[in-house]
Order: structure tokens, then sequence, then C-alpha cells
């Protein structure tokens, strides 16, 4: 496991805390390898819905010295059992983790889980055969009938949502390729541009940043899935017993003014197309039970 420790009271202004010393630790787990450099980064500098929220909340937790650890996503779940004062930020709830795992308020909301794949000829004949009347893919599993070689790309132990996690787990195992580390996004772009895989879900916002990252000329398009939820949510899980809970109780009490702030609501609204903006302020108000906030005028 590769460790980086970062102080980040010193990054959000440590006169915030009346004794560094007297902080508490946390041990953060994240799947990304960027998140350590990224996490740090001032809250001026736009980076993602996932990463923005997740500076601002560390930002409202001053009493804490968060000790950022790169993990495997199916480490994570096991650091957050053995680890009595562990969390992990934007972990999506099933009912595994809900077993193992304490978990906060929601964090952020993410939207538009989309299914992507190359501009293939062959690719949109056999997808032409499983949209429905609104263009929309019936299911994951309409695209591996028969005796099918496609393939879906996928992260070892991410989870996208009951919904989805039940159509892939139902599929043959030679129609996935479960890949391990980091960067699971840029990783699983780079396996689509070289035709080492046919399909992967993934957020619009998220493709696209891997698609800047990597030289490849690759044309993708992109569906919705049929009953797919409209967003997930991603929430903040602590190991459980008295040290998880405490931590929990403080990152709870932080979201609850965090909803509040405009800053939080843009963290989620900068990156949004201005046609879904009407669908994404019934979410905020349903997920985070409070009104819009609105942008204070100096």
């Amino acid at each position: 496991m590769q460790k980086s420790v970062i102080f980040i009271t010193l990054l959000f202004h440590c006169f915030f805390c009346k004794n560094a010393f007297a902080q508490k630790e946390i041990y953060w787990l994240s799947h990304n390898k960027e998140d350590s450099a990224e996490l740090v980064k001032p809250l001026s500098i736009a980076i993602s819905t996932v990463t923005d929220t997740t500076r601002l909340l560390m930002a409202s937790l001053p009493q804490y010295q968060f000790n950022i650890e790169f993990a495997h996503s199916p480490s994570i779940g096991r650091l957050l059992r053995k680890l009595p004062n562990s969390c992990a930020p934007n972990r999506v709830k099933t009912p595994k983790r809900l077993k193992d795992n304490i978990y906060s308020l929601p964090l952020n909301i993410a939207l538009n889980l989309r299914l992507f794949y190359r501009a293939d000829a062959n690719l949109e004949q056999l997808i032409s055969n499983g949209l429905n009347d609104e263009n929309k893919l019936i299911s994951i599993t309409s695209l591996f009938t028969g005796k099918s070689t496609y393939t879906l790309g996928i992260d070892a132990g991410r989870s996208l949502g009951i919904f989805l996690d039940t159509q892939i787990t139902a599929l043959e195992q030679h129609n996935l390729v479960i890949r391990g580390g980091g960067e699971s996004t840029t990783s699983l772009v780079k396996m689509l541009s070289k035709n080492r895989i046919d399909f992967i879900i993934d957020y619009p916002l998220s493709v696209n940043q891997a698609l800047k990252k990597i030289p490849t000329s690759l044309k993708l398009k992109s569906l919705e899935i049929a009953g797919s939820p409209d967003y997930i949510v991603g929430y903040v899980a602590c190991s459980k017993g008295e040290a998880g809970q405490k931590i929990i109780d403080d990152i709870n009490h932080a979201l609850l003014t965090l909803y509040q702030s405009h800053h939080f609501y843009q963290a989620h609204t900068r990156y949004l197309d201005k046609a879904g903006l009407t669908d994404f302020n019934h979410a905020y108000q349903e997920i985070f039970q409070t009104d819009i906030p609105l942008q204070l005028h100096q």
C-alpha cells in the first residue's frame, strides 16, 4: 500500500484549531492515487464534484488530522474493519457494506451514470437491438445474449449502486473484465481505446477527464440504461465502534451546515449542463432535505 500522510489543516488554515496538537487522527482511505495531490489543492481550484465536496468537508473538520492513504477498492472494506479510526469518502451503500461500516449523511450526488462504447459499426448494430422506445438500453444483460464474446470492463470492488450491481453480477464471467488498481476510469478508457474491452459504465465528467489525459483519437458514444436511478449518492463510511461513531457524528454535524452553503451546491452544479439543472435541484432538495442555497452577493 502506498501511503501519503498529509496534514490537511496546514492547507486549510491551522488557526481555525486552538490546539493543533489536540487533533484527532483519521485514516482517510481513497481508491484513487491522485487524491493525495488533489485533496491538498486550494478550494478555488475546481476538480470534480467528488473531490470538491470532500475538500469542503475536510476543511469543515479542523479538529481532525487526515492521513490520506491509497488502497485498492477491495482493500478499503478490509481496512475499515481493521482500523478503528478509519473512514473512506464517496462510498456507495450496499447491503454488505452496511453490515461492516457506519455511514454518514449523504456527501454528494453523482448524476448521469451511462454506458460508454466505441463508435464501432458492429457495436452499433448490437446496441440497436437492445434499445427501448425511449432509445435507452433495456438492460446490461441485453448486450450479452447467447454466446456473446463482448466484454464489460469494471473496477474491482467498485459499486455502481444496487440496480446496476445486480445486472452486472448476472453476467457470465467471460463477459466481464475486472481490473484492480487506482485511476479506474482512465485505465478503463485506455482499455477501450485498445479494443481490450467493449463497454464501460461511468459518469460523463469522469470519462471526459480521462480522455484528456490519454493520447487517443478515440470516439465514444453513450447511452442511458433503462430503470437506472437518475443519481447515485456518495457517503462517508467509517469503521464500526466508538471511534468511528464519534467521527461520523462530527461529519454529520459539518454536512448539515454544508448543505446550506452555496459553495457546496456549486461543487455539484459547476459540472452540470444547464439543461439538467432543474432535475438536479429536485435531487438536491430531496437528498439533502434543504432548500437550494442562494449565492450571497458581497
